[in-house]
């Protein structure tokens, strides 16, 4: 099954596409005008008022049709048509999925020689295919050179799910049965909400994407080398997920309901009201979901040349429940100035309920220990996110002047019931043992930033800001064991922990960006000094770290002919240890696998590289990029075992990893009914530490296969392929998973039903193996992921609209930097 689909996986994604018809340019010359108009505007979709990028915009001449010059859109969705001679033109605006639109009667003259088109508004495509009217389709997944954009509204796979479910459709992303991301095979990538940090101050990754359902996402930008404008943490870049924020005039929002099978139910509300000078948004969901998973770890020692054998079988219930609210307005206070202030308030819980029986054996396989341990723990966190912004625009085009003041405050409690009942090798109960964990964590993070833009005529543009991160964490974890004799819970002194944490970067940062013809070109350069104090308030210990660094970017870009494109980029990063990474806290769950943090950790420091080339053939795109990434100090997760059998998992610096690839990604319309959107990367690791070699080969491929069976009916087909990968201690085994998901529209498209099921061959698990001097584990593990969903959402009518479109205020939440 694995081999089959994989070999037509890999055939479609590199299916050969016609090449269009090319045409070269024509200028007028009868009459000897000099060159010198222009005519400019952007290109947006008509009813969602998003940006549209690499829309082909082509200028013709009225009298005889003939064309005099073409472009593209940029990240902005700005086109501009430059050196043109007097006359009287029309445009062609089209892009994929859309339908063509004209614009006639452009004069240029010299009381005009500069006309700006505007918004210009693109519909989406409908085609009559015998008595069936299908409607274009935007592209759910948009590769450009310098980010992957996933339109959420058009993963229908992702339905009635969370970000976890949408990040593992980007290309060379993937996604563990923890919801741990990783790209290009490695997991230090930062997460922005709205191009801001989460609320959730101190969370892992796994926990913020999981707090997120998919039906509040409006789309998710990967950008692997951002600009001195951004902070360079994260070493494989940003991930940035931008909410739903409608700014159409009146009043509109959408209600979604959906219900999963064992115990998967989420709704969400959003809502907006627009009126010429206010803004109002607010929006709120929940979710609950219940996981069953499965397990076990057979590990084989070898302690002072005497081996014994390690068998763990573990089965529980994950249960994980949310609340989320979110509301702001936008005050357009007049044509340059905009006030933005948003509250978000994020209450969730991880609750789990497990037993792991643990054997013991000796060489022969012969029992010598036995015991089953059950584990109840109530995880609940909550956390409020305040934001107030300003943005000034100038009468000069371009120029711009924005600030942030952001506050969040996150909170965490943790309760653990732990039974561990004791067996003699007969299987004869002869004990139990029981304890109680109590933990709570407490995180406040302030930041303060402002950045500032001017493109001078002549010149190119300047851009620069500032940046302040004030972070204050406090963790505190105890541990209680139960005393028979005296029916008393007796605290252990030994494994309090009274953790304190505190991070301040200032950051400064410049940046020069100007073009030559079709050619592109951004230099920065970000100066940042971090300052790092830690300390143990039971054990007394501290620890202090202080650095300065900076950190350059260059982005460069040339225009081809024929709709080509290539662009070099380079950014040095930093991957900072994070407060759990560090904290000295032990984690006996498994009191044979214990984990606990290291405070001697250094940040590791990257330098990446990114030669990216896009090529449209037809309606047909082509992506393709070769990266290099080179580690110094990279921290890595390490395991290793203690002569009285226990493993223990930390972190540490090894010396340096380095990594290389390749990425293909491609769109194509096979049919006007059915698009393809595909992907492949390679990518090869090394890790190194001092006598210590390990190399890895692995590859992923995406495959999107997308149906318009009519104009409100499509069906979508996700197929998705993790080769083999080697780690700094082993390995894991390849995944292959298949998603499938079907979509009805009723009342114009108002109404909508979806039906979905994930993994359907139900072939999602991890296989993994562990080496270390003493020890050889294999592990495998399972959770619930052939599920099926039936969802129904209702967007509101946009009521009248507000014509004032000029006081519209514009998001800042994407990514669009060059």
């Amino acid at each position: 099954m694995k081999k089959s689909s994989l070999i037509i996986l890999i055939f479609v994604v590199f299916i050969s596409c016609s090449v269009t018809a090319q045409y070269s340019d024509k200028r007028n010359n009868q009459n000897g005008n000099t060159a010198i108009g222009r005519i400019s505007g952007s290109l947006r979709d008509a009813q969602t008022n998003q940006i549209i990028e690499y829309g082909n915009v082509v200028l013709y001449q009225s009298k005889d049709s003939s064309m005099v010059n073409g472009t593209i859109s940029d990240k902005e969705g700005k086109f501009k048509l430059e050196n043109l001679q007097f006359g009287m033109y029309y445009i062609k605006a089209s892009y994929i999925g859309y339908a063509t639109k004209f614009i006639d009667s452009i004069r240029v003259n010299p009381k005009s020689l500069e006309v700006d088109l505007g918004k210009i508004l693109l519909d989406e495509q409908s085609i009559e295919l015998g008595n069936v009217l299908v409607t274009g389709q935007k592209e759910m997944v948009i590769n450009n050179l310098d980010k992957k954009v996933i339109n959420v509204e058009k993963d229908l796979t992702s339905t009635g799910g969370s970000a976890v479910d949408v990040v593992g459709n980007i290309p060379s992303i993937t996604v563990d049965l923890d919801g741990n991301v990783s790209f290009r095979g490695n997991q230090n990538i930062i997460i922005l909400i709205d191009g801001k940090p989460s609320a959730l101050v101190g969370a892992s990754n796994s926990d913020i994407l999981n707090s997120i359902p998919a039906s509040s996402i409006e789309s998710i930008e990967l950008v692997t080398n951002p600009s001195a404008r951004y902070d360079p943490d994260g070493s494989s870049g940003i991930l940035n997920i931008i909410l739903k924020k409608r700014i159409d005039g009146g009043l509109n929002g959408a209600v979604s309901l959906n219900v999963g099978t064992g115990d998967k139910y989420n709704g969400s509300i959003n809502l907006n009201y627009r009126t010429p000078y206010f803004n109002f948004f607010g929006s709120y969901d929940s979710r609950i979901m219940n996981n069953e998973n499965q397990g076990n770890t057979l590990r084989t020692n070898n302690i002072n040349n005497s081996i014994s054998y390690l068998d763990q079988q573990n089965n529980g219930l994950f249960k994980f429940g949310s609340h989320n609210f979110g509301a702001g307005l936008d005050y357009l206070y007049d044509d340059f100035n905009t006030f933005t202030f948003s509250y978000r308030f994020r209450k969730f819980g991880f609750d789990s309920d497990g037993i792991v029986e643990t054997s013991n054996k000796d060489s022969a396989n012969q029992l010598t220990n036995y015991f089953e341990r059950s584990n109840v723990a109530d995880r609940n966190m909550g956390g409020s996110n305040y934001t107030l912004s300003y943005r000034k625009t100038f009468d000069k085009k371009g120029e711009e002047l924005t600030a942030d003041i952001i506050l969040g405050d996150f909170s965490m409690d943790r309760t653990e019931d732990i039974v561990q009942s004791n067996y003699d090798v007969n299987l004869n109960p002869t004990s139990n043992d029981l304890e109680k964990g109590l933990s709570s964590n407490s995180n406040e993070q302030w930041t303060i930033q402002s950045n500032y833009i001017n493109p001078i005529e002549d010149f190119g543009r300047i851009e620069t800001g500032f940046k302040v991160t004030l972070k204050d964490l406090n963790s505190k974890n105890d541990y209680e064991n139960f005393d028979p004799n005296s029916s008393l819970w007796i605290e252990d002194p030994l494994r309090k922990t009274d953790f304190d944490y505190k991070e301040q970067i200032y950051a400064v940062y410049g940046i020069y960006s100007n073009n030559i013809n079709k050619f592109q070109y951004q230099v920065g350069l970000r100066a940042e000094q971090a300052n790092v104090d830690g300390s143990e308030a039971v054990t007394l210990t501290a620890f202090n770290k202080n650095y300065f660094a900076f950190y350059p970017t260059i982005h460069l870009v040339q225009g081809l002919p024929d709709d080509q494109e290539i662009q070099l980029s380079y950014s040095r990063r930093v991957e900072r240890p994070n407060n759990r990474q560090l904290n000295p806290y032990v984690d006996k769950s498994d009191s044979l696998n214990i984990q606990y943090g290291n405070p001697e950790l250094d940040p590791e420091f990257v330098n990446s590289i990114d030669l990216g080339y896009s090529k449209y053939f037809g309606k047909t795109s082509l992506t393709s990029s070769i990266f290099y990434k080179l580690t110094n100090d990279a921290i890595t997760n390490y395991t290793s075992l203690r002569n009285d059998g226990v493993t223990e998992n930390t972190w540490r610096n090894i010396a340096n990893s380095s990594s290389y690839g390749v990425e293909l990604t491609a769109a194509h319309p096979v049919f006007e009914w059915l698009r393809l959107n595909g992907s492949a990367s390679y990518f090869y690791t090394r890790f190194e530490e001092q006598q210590f070699v390990k190399k890895d080969n692995s590859w992923i491929a995406k495959l999107s296969m997308m149906i318009l069976l009519s104009k409100d009916f499509n069906i979508q087909i996700n197929a998705n392929y993790n080769s083999p990968i080697v780690t700094a201690q082993g390995s894991i085994k390849e995944v292959f998973t298949t998603d499938f998901a079907a979509k009805k529209d009723f009342m114009d498209g108002q109404l909508s039903v979806t039906f979905r099921v994930s993994d359907i061959f139900n072939t999602r698990d991890m296989e993994s193996v562990t080496n270390g001097i003493n020890f050889y584990s294999e592990s495998y593990r399972k959770m619930e992921s052939r599920v099926a969903y039936l969802g129904i959402s209702y967007r509101l009518s946009p009521g009248n609209g507000n014509k004032d479109k000029d006081k519209r205020p514009r998001t800042d939440e994407g990514m669009d930097e060059f």
